[in-house]
């Protein structure tokens, strides 16, 4: 806008007044174009009007012929030979008679409900079937009079248009259809029989928009569909009228009358051509534009011939005497001067300027010799430069300072003084305040620079501040620059400021939180980790008490500083716990006394450590170890009771005691062994299975899903297993070398169906007449520890069980259905500790699609340590190398005491700093991904833990 506004205000004065003549004229041409327009406009509403009086004829026309084809169809139902519904030559001849006596029908017939002709005009044809024709449909399903579309006759083979109506029965039903075919030439010749005004054209079209009938180029357009604008007029609301080309490009005012307007079931337009109605009015439009630039021309060439005399001589004269100013010439006056009364009174207030200028520039020159005077002998460096920031002028100061000259200095050569290391941007802060005049802010130039000084060749800081001379108008005209020496001020702030970012450094770094305190145990100074505990900025800290600022913790912390500030003496771990937003958290305090310059205590130096973690862990491993001794005492209350039983089982019989006892106890320790190897949070089931039946695999086929227990159903179903092992082994099919036995289990609801069978073993004479303990146990465990029940059936060729084990056996429940590659996850309790919320999200959405219980998520580490603690145990664990930018090694170190399965989320190229006892899944990271890596990382683990045990 700026660059416009530039240009227009560099245009001729000849030019302005050109333009006003312009606008003036405006109005006038404006006028003669809406009038033209609106004359235009009546036109072409007078020839849509006349198109819709010949569009409303052609209609009246075809609902004409549309009623006749009804009158034809009404007589044909009468007659009796069609109403019989069935072929006959009485029915062929009255249709015959029927088409000769209307030459404008090529084809009538009748159809029975499939379709399929019963009669026909043409006997002779074949017999034909219209079931698929719309026209045919519609009359069945409406039961009413029907007006079809374009078609070639399958009896006649010739372009017509079909019209059908139902046969009905006395009641009213449907029986047939009856149908003429109207030709398509005939309907043409009707329609260019119309009295239409030349150059019109006359469309009629069916349903589908197809083109029946064209006045003109029938041959041309017969047949073919109507352009997409044509298209949607068809089922418009009501007739219109529009201007557009026709379909032979022609452009024509048409008038049109939709499918739901008489003629019902056909679109009718006509339209009439606009080209020769609106060729009067475009010679008009072209004389008018003629007239108006011809006066706009005319009105130019005599603007220019009366400006010329009026304007140009005496701006001419004013304007030698504005070059004479410019030359310094400040005598040169405008003196008298023609153009008129305006021109006159200008040259006066040019005269009168002229001599304020030259008064004012006679007080300048006197003012800045005396200035020159002033700062020739002030103690610092001054610099004049001109507007276009060129020095010209030096004090004698800065002549003793860098031992440049004035010629030295003038222009660009000051910055030789200047240190290589400042001079690029000492110039470029120069530019930057030059250049602000151009946009108006001229912001005082300020910069910090070394100059060298000559006498002593070192280097010296000045501190440089500039800003420009302004003419009593408020221009700028010059620029003035002054240098103070500030060189000893400057090392001192510097080394002040290398003090206080060395203390930053260390507050902001150190590993724990910071304090210094006054001896009002006001806060001087405080790092972010300690305001955090507080709950309160560190800026909100500083002059503030710690009663004010951390309420909580003063009762207790505020003694061991007094102690400090009296005794000299520090205070060393001191361990306080307290809350903070509702939490439990544990410090380690130690408080240094502060010396001030004469020896006495003038604070007090704090460094508190947050132990929270480290107290966690430490009640966490406690828990465990009291876990530890729990299951110890269950194990010792299981053998307790396997004795007593196996002793009431042998009586006397102490070989048959220790087999029974040892069988049971053995049992037991497979099945603790697979628990220990899980973390006693889970076991598969068919671990359990081949564990007991280790020593019969060539007898034994097992087939079904994965599925874990519960630590506590574990145990019950060892013991049930193994009853029905040593039952089978001597009396079963186990008993004898080709003896099978089948273990088959699924998922039916809420409960797992185990079936028991065994085949090629003793026969089996009925159920037995004695029950012994081990069924007494194996029915107490299955009800009381298995929330199920056993159905025995003693059939003759083997003992065939149903072990039913209800869903709270098995961790997680019972799963409805699992993704292939994920049955191995089922029950398994995941810790998810991850400081990225979709991800964490993402994992957490897979692990429970593969049945597995969360544990988490946990943002931070503190939050992962208080979730594993309240959990218990664990299966794994899913890691990232830290947690908010801390290291989450105390957390591997705690799941490693637990035995747990820890997987990696590594990074892109981050996978080196995973240690090696570690699995890795790196990213990106997908739900089958995760699954897969985590099954595997389990395998391994059971692996490894196994190995041990079979050795």
């Amino acid at each position: 806008m700026a660059w416009l506004q530039r240009k227009l205000d560099a245009l001729p004065l000849a030019v302005w007044a050109f333009i006003g003549l312009i606008i003036a004229l405006v109005p006038a041409a404006i006028v003669q174009v809406v009038l033209e327009r609106e004359a235009r406009l009546e036109r072409t509403q007078q020839l849509g009007e006349q198109a819709m009086r010949f569009v409303r004829l052609v209609g009246q026309q075809q609902t004409s012929v549309i009623e006749a084809a009804r009158q034809v169809m009404t007589s044909m139902a009468a007659h009796d030979a069609v109403r019989a519904l069935r072929p006959s030559a009485e029915c062929d001849a009255f249709l015959a008679r029927i088409i000769a006596a209307n030459p404008r029908y090529l084809d009538a017939s009748v159809f029975d409900q499939a379709g399929q002709s019963v009669c026909l005009a043409h006997p002779a044809a074949e017999a034909i079937n219209v079931a698929d024709r719309p026209y045919f449909q519609r009359a069945l399903a409406e039961n009413n009079f029907q007006v079809g579309g374009y078609a070639i006759g399958r009896s006649t083979g010739q372009r017509s248009l079909h019209f059908a109506a139902p046969l009905r029965d006395d009641a009213g039903h449907a029986l047939g259809v009856l149908q003429v075919a109207l030709s398509i030439d005939w309907l043409v010749a009707e329609l260019q029989a119309a009295p239409l005004p030349a150059g019109s054209s006359a469309t009629i079209a069916d349903r589908d928009g197809v083109i029946l009938a064209r006045s003109a180029d029938p041959d041309r357009f017969v047949g073919q569909a109507m352009p997409p604008f044509a298209m949607a007029l068809l089922r418009a609301t009501g007739p219109g009228i529009l201007d557009a080309p026709a379909l032979d490009g022609i452009r024509r005012i048409a008038a049109y009358l939709p499918l739901g307007h008489e003629p019902l079931g056909l679109f009718v337009s006509v339209g009439l051509d606009a080209s020769a109605s609106l060729a009067a009015d475009l010679y008009a439009d072209r004389r008018a534009a003629l007239m108006i630039v011809g006066s706009l021309l005319l009105t130019f060439v005599l603007a220019i011939l009366g400006f010329h005399a009026a304007v140009e001589r005496p701006v001419h004269r004013l304007l030698d005497t504005v070059r004479s100013w410019e030359a310094q010439d400040w005598l040169a006056r405008v003196g008298h001067i023609t153009g008129g009364r305006e021109f006159h009174k200008l040259g006066e207030a040019f005269d009168t300027m002229a001599e304020s200028v030259a008064s004012r520039e006679a007080a300048r020159l006197q003012a800045q010799t005396r200035m020159q005077a002033v700062v020739a002998v002030a103690p610092q460096i001054v610099l004049t430069a001109d507007r276009q920031g060129q020095v010209d002028w030096t004090n004698e100061y800065w002549r003793q300072i860098t031992g440049l000259d004035m010629a030295e200095s003038c222009g660009d050569g000051w910055l030789a003084a200047v240190h290589p290391e400042d001079r690029e941007g000492a110039a470029l802060a120069w530019r930057e305040a030059l250049a602000s005049l151009h946009d108006g802010t001229t912001p005082p130039f300020s910069r910090e620079m070394r100059i060298c000084q000559a006498a002593k060749e070192e280097w010296r800081w000045f501190l440089f501040t500039g800003a420009p001379i302004r003419a009593a108008s408020g221009e700028p005209i010059a620029w003035t620059a002054v240098g103070l020496d500030y060189h000893e001020r400057r090392q001192a702030e510097a080394d002040r400021e290398e003090s206080s970012a060395r203390l930053r450094a260390t507050y902001e770094s150190a590993p724990a939180g910071l304090c210094l305190m006054d001896r009002e145990l006001r806060f001087v100074a405080i790092n972010d980790m300690l305001a955090e505990t507080n709950g309160h900025p560190a800026a909100a800290h500083i002059g503030r008490t710690i009663w004010s600022m951390a309420p909580q913790l003063a009762a207790r912390m505020a003694p061991a500083m007094q102690q400090v500030l009296e005794t000299g003496q520090p205070v060393q771990a001191l361990e306080l716990s307290g809350l903070v937003q509702g939490e439990e958290r544990f410090w380690l305090c130690s408080y240094f006394p502060v010396g001030g310059a004469s020896g006495s205590i003038t604070g007090v130096s704090g460094a508190i450590i947050d132990i929270t973690t480290r107290k966690r862990i430490e009640a966490s491993e406690r828990m465990l170890s009291r876990e530890v001794d729990h299951r110890a005492q269950n194990v010792l209350s299981v053998v307790r009771g396997l004795i007593r039983l196996s002793a009431a089982e042998a009586e006397d019989d102490v070989p048959a005691l220790i087999a029974v006892l040892e069988g049971r106890i053995a049992a037991l320790s497979r099945v603790h062994n697979v628990l220990a190897r899980e973390r006693w949070v889970s076991a598969e089931m068919e671990q359990i299975i081949v564990q007991e039946l280790a020593s019969l695999q060539g007898q034994v086929s097992l087939e079904g899903p994965s599925l874990r227990l519960t630590a506590e159903a574990a145990q019950p179903f060892a013991m049930v297993l193994h009853e029905l092992v040593a039952n089978s082994v001597k009396y079963g099919a186990l008993s004898r070398p080709g003896g099978k036995l089948a273990l088959r289990w699924r998922i039916s609801g809420q409960e797992v169906l185990l079936d028991w069978i065994e085949q090629g073993g003793p026969e089996i004479q009925g159920v037995p007449a004695r029950v012994g303990l081990g069924s007494l146990l194996i029915d107490a465990n299955m009800g009381a520890q298995l929330a199920g029940r056993l159905e025995r059936h003693w059939l003759p060729e083997g003992l065939h069980c149903v072990l039913i084990i209800g869903g709270v056996a098995f961790a997680g429940g019972v799963p409805m259905e699992r993704a292939e590659g994920q049955a191995g996850l089922s029950g398994r309790r995941v810790l998810i500790a991850d400081d990225q919320p979709d991800r964490s999200a993402a994992m957490a959405a897979a692990l429970r699609q593969a049945g597995c219980e969360l544990v988490g998520p946990a943002a931070s580490l503190d939050a992962a340590l208080a979730v594993l603690e309240a959990a218990g145990t664990v299966d794994a664990a899913l890691l990232p190398a830290t947690l908010q930018g801390v290291s989450v090694q105390l957390l591997r170190q705690a799941l490693a005491r637990r035995a747990v399965v820890t997987l990696h989320l590594a990074s892109r190229g981050d996978l080196s700093i995973a240690p090696a006892p570690l699995d890795a899944l790196p990213e990106p990271f997908t739900p089958s991904g995760l699954s897969q890596a985590l099954t595997a990382a389990l395998d391994r683990h059971r692996r490894q833990a196994a190995t041990p045990a079979a050795e």
